[in-house]
């Protein structure tokens, strides 16, 4: 049996249906796989994105309540510096007054002739030398208590250009101490002036 060209056609037609019917089978499964692919993708963005956020949101809060700490301590710090300058201030004037106010120190010569114009109920049979003490020693006069005084080796380390870290570390002190006498003596310069 010799088959007609219609036939041929009809055959090659069949086949053509079959294979076209098996292409797209095999493309919707690649796009599929791929669309699977981009959805699992955008998900692990998406679930980046929000752990970026918690994260982020989390260091606002750290930093928020850092400040907010901060600010507290700073206050207290200035009212205590506040307190001091007011207690160095008010040590200062007594200071001052009591320096003012002190009575001279009558020196030997003046207190043997004091005592002998006026005896005071002694006996004339006791010698007025014997009875003559010591001399005191000088008292030193009042300079004021500046900083660079009392602090004369920090303000040697600090003439030198030394750090506040070098020298608190040099002299086992504080930084916030060596800063704190540093500030005090440019105010008491500045008082001064």
């Amino acid at each position: 049996m010799v088959m007609q060209p219609v036939l041929y056609v009809i055959l090659l037609g069949l086949v053509m249906i079959v294979y076209a019917r098996f292409i797209p089978k095999e493309q919707t499964t690649a796009s599929s796989a791929n669309a699977t692919v981009v959805q699992e993708i955008e998900d692990t963005i998406e679930h980046f994105a929000a752990e970026m956020d918690e994260q982020n949101q989390a260091m606002l809060d750290l930093f928020s309540k850092t400040k907010q700490d901060y600010e507290v301590e700073l206050a207290k710090l200035a009212r205590r510096l506040e307190t001091l300058e007011r207690q160095k201030h008010e040590l200062s004037k007594e200071l001052t007054t009591l320096h003012v106010t002190q009575q001279p120190v009558l020196s030997p010569a003046e207190m043997l002739s004091a005592l002998n114009s006026s005896n005071h109920g002694i006996p004339a049979s006791v010698n007025v030398l014997e009875l003559t003490p010591a001399p005191l020693p000088e008292e030193p006069v009042y300079v004021g208590l500046s900083m660079k005084l009392r602090y004369s080796e920090l303000f040697m380390l600090h003439d030198q250009g030394k750090s506040v870290e070098a020298i608190a570390k040099k002299l086992s002190m504080n930084k916030g101490e060596v800063s704190l006498i540093l500030q005090l003596s440019r105010q008491e310069e500045r008082t001064r002036v």
